[in-house]
Formats: structure tokens, C-alpha cells, sequence
């Protein structure tokens, strides 16, 4: 090799001192090392000149003699680049795993061999210890109780773990493994919500896939899931090929959290809203019926001789009555009228755009269907009835309070009277 080609060649390499992988210039013919930059020399615990000296055949431990080098220039000549996978061995006799990849290159009507060396040790402890975690990963993924999924985008295939197929009431070898076996179990009015949540982590709109909704099980009950998931393998163009998930059953969560949010609103008993969230609805329609200037008028209804029914029968059957004149009520009213149980056996009713007539009338319906039910306890049946105070609102009305005392002062006057009539402030 003549002195300008060492001079050019070294001043080509020492572009490649930096580089964090290897980069070798090799003697095709007899395996010798003509320059190998610095962080390559450095790892081999040895100077540049040490690692010219030791040549191909002393470095590479998988390389075993002249004859097997020819063969693997061949290789390289009809499969460029060439990767090889070897030993390389330190000065101290320690070795290491590296990946080669190798192309030969031309110099002034001479081929040469140009390899990079990088040092696999640390890919190499991770894969090791990826197989030693083996048994904790398919434990994890047989037993854990959440679903794990696996999606093909390409083709459509999903991989759904035993996990989830147990979470869903499947057998091992049920549940097609097609994106359709989940589709078609998303609950009809979630599932065009949930697929675009899906289709815009897809398209990039949003880092991961997260959705809220409802999932058939194999009975075909629905149940609340929480599925979360994100995009692990991209082609060329960026195009997603794989998500992978997880599906949690949220559904005794998700029924305690409408259960403590109908506790806030509803009546535990009768079902109607309860005190706090009927007057918040009554003070909307007040405010709208004082806007549009449109009639509104306020009943209460209280059970006649309802603590001589608690006496008489005990709590319990005191309870099914007033359920039973909630349900009496409730199937009488009409879709804008808000009924609310206001205390003890006293309800609330407000009838939006309704004037004093119209207000009379209905309760005077509602008297008489309540008048016509019978609850049979013991043998024995039982029957209430209800006296009604009526108020409406007018211009000097001012505030909620004073409807309610008006139509209270009416109801006063209907249970004077001799109870179950109705009677108008």
C-alpha cells in the first residue's frame, strides 16, 4: 500500500474518530486491518496501531482462518451489505458480541472492505433478561384480570388475552380474533364515539387511544370498560400497523358512581327528585315563566291520615304507600310537569304554563286516581287519599318561598275542610 494512499486514507478516518460504532478499512486478500478509527481501537482496550498489527483474523473470534475469510468476501460481494454477527476480543483476552455490517468499496481500481463493528453487549443483556422475564410476561398475561389486545391494522387480526376473554365470560378458544368480534360488541351508542376516538389517535390527532363505553359480555349483558391504547409500529409512511391495549372492567365502579349521583338528585324511595334537585328545577321554571311571561302554578300534596297508615300497619307498609301515590302521580302528569317528594308524605308539583284553571283540574285528577288505589297488606286492603293546596304565580309573586307559603296556606285550608279536595290560594 503506497504512502498516499496511508496519508489520504488517514485523513478520511479521522472524520470517523467519533462515531460511536467501529469503522474499519480492510486488506480483502489477507484480512489485514489498514485503519480502524478511534472509538473502535478504544474499545478494543488497544491503539490503532495494536489493531492494525492484530489484523482480522486475531480480532474477530468467529472468523476462523484465510480460507473461511474468502468465503465470507464472497458473501459480501453477492449480498451487500453483509451483516455478520461474531466475537471480537479485547487486548486483555475479554470478549464481546458485535454486529458487522460490511460492503466493499473501490479505491483507485482496488477493492477494500469497509466494516462497521457495533458492540451488541448491552441489546445483548436486554434480550437476556427479556428471556428471563418470559414466565412473568405470559403470567402476567394469562392470569392478570384486565384485558390485554394486540391489533393488526394491516390486516385486521387481533390477539385478545386470556384475561380479557375470561373479563368477557369466553372460553380459550373463543372470541374470533378479528376487529369485528370487538366492534360488534360495543354498545350501539357508544360505538361511533369510541371508533373516532380510535381513528383520530390513528391519524395522529391525539397521542393515545382512551375511551369510556359499554362492552357486550358473552350473555350479552353490557358491561363499562376503560380501553386505552397507542400505536407501536408504523410502515414507511408513517401509516399505523399495530396498537396494542388494555381493556379494564370498570362497570361496579361506573354503577356506584350513578348511584351516588342519583343519591344526590332522586328520592331513595318514590324514585321522584328529591328536595335539593326538584327546587333547583322549580327555581328554572320560575325564572323562565317571570322571562316569557307565561302561567305557572305550584300544588302541594300531602297523604290524608298517613301517620294513622304508620301506626296502624308499621314503617314498611308506610313506605309502599307513598311509593304507590308516587307511581299514581307520576303516570297521571305530563312530560313538562316536575314532581318531587318535598318531605315526610308531602309532595311538590310544579306545573309550567299552566293557569289557575287548567291547575285545578289536573289536581283534582290526580285526587281522584290516588282515591281509586288499593294496597293490600296482610289481607287487608289499604287505601289514602290526598289533599292538594294550589298556588299560581302571578305579578306579585315574588320569590319561590312565597308560592310554596301560599299553596301551604291552601293546602291548610283543604285539610280544614274535611281532607281529600283540592283548594286553591
Amino acid at each position: 500500500m503506497t504512502n498516499e494512499f496511508d496519508r489520504v486514507a488517514a485523513t478520511h478516518f479521522r472524520a470517523y474518530d467519533d462515531l460511536v460504532d467501529a469503522v474499519y478499512l480492510v486488506d480483502i486478500h489477507d484480512a489485514s486491518i489498514l485503519h480502524v478509527n478511534r472509538n473502535g481501537a478504544d474499545r478494543l482496550q488497544m491503539t490503532p496501531e495494536e489493531v492494525c498489527e492484530l489484523g482480522v483474523l486475531g480480532l474477530q473470534r468467529d472468523v476462523f482462518n484465510i480460507e473461511h475469510w474468502h468465503k465470507i468476501i464472497e458473501a459480501v460481494r453477492t449480498e451487500p451489505p453483509f451483516i455478520f454477527w461474531g466475537r471480537h476480543v479485547r487486548k486483555d483476552g475479554s470478549e464481546f458480541p458485535v454486529e458487522v455490517m460490511s460492503q466493499l468499496v473501490c479505491w483507485e481500481g482496488k477493492e477494500y472492505l469497509l466494516s462497521t463493528a457495533r458492540d451488541m453487549t448491552s441489546r445483548q443483556a436486554m434480550e437476556e433478561d427479556l428471556r428471563n422475564r418470559e414466565p412473568l410476561l405470559a403470567f402476567a398475561l394469562n392470569e392478570a384480570m384486565d384485558g390485554m389486545w394486540d391489533w393488526n391494522a394491516e390486516t385486521g387480526e387481533v390477539f385478545f388475552s386470556p384475561g380479557m376473554k375470561r373479563m368477557l365470560g369466553y372460553g380459550p378458544y373463543e372470541m374470533p380474533p378479528v376487529f369485528e368480534t370487538w366492534k360488534d360488541n360495543v354498545h350501539p351508542d357508544d360505538c361511533e364515539q369510541v371508533l373516532q376516538l380510535l381513528d383520530d389517535h390513528l391519524q395522529g390527532k391525539s397521542e393515545r387511544y382512551e375511551a369510556t363505553y359499554r362492552l357486550a359480555n358473552r350473555n350479552g349483558d353490557y358491561l363499562w370498560m376503560s380501553d386505552s391504547g397507542q400505536v407501536c409500529q408504523k410502515d414507511s409512511q408513517g401509516n399505523p400497523l399495530r396498537v396494542v391495549g388494555m381493556l379494564r372492567n370498570i362497570d361496579q365502579q361506573k354503577r356506584l358512581e350513578d348511584r351516588l349521583r342519583d343519591l344526590a338528585t332522586v328520592d331513595e324511595l318514590t324514585g321522584l327528585m328529591n328536595r335539593r334537585a326538584g327546587y333547583s328545577a322549580f327555581e328554572q321554571q320560575v325564572r323562565l315563566a317571570k322571562r316569557h311571561v307565561t302561567g305557572l302554578s305550584v300544588a302541594l300534596l300531602d297523604l290524608d291520615y298517613f301517620k294513622a297508615v304508620n301506626d296502624q300497619y308499621g314503617h314498611q307498609t308506610g313506605d309502599k304507600v307513598l311509593k304507590m301515590a308516587a307511581n299514581c302521580f307520576s303516570q297521571r302528569l305530563r312530560g313538562t310537569d316536575i314532581l318531587m317528594r318535598w318531605g315526610g308524605e308531602e309532595f311538590l308539583l310544579v306545573m309550567p304554563h299552566t293557569q289557575r284553571q287548567d291547575a285545578l283540574l289536573l289536581c283534582e285528577e290526580l285526587r281522584d286516581q290516588l282515591s281509586k288505589q288499593v294496597l293490600y297488606q296482610s289481607d287487608q286492603a289499604i287505601s289514602v287519599t290526598v289533599s292538594i293546596g294550589l298556588a299560581v304565580l302571578t305579578a306579585e309573586s315574588h320569590s319561590i318561598k312565597q308560592l310554596v307559603q301560599e299553596a301551604d296556606t291552601a293546602l291548610y285550608r283543604a285539610k280544614s275542610l274535611g281532607k281529600n279536595r283540592c283548594v286553591a290560594f
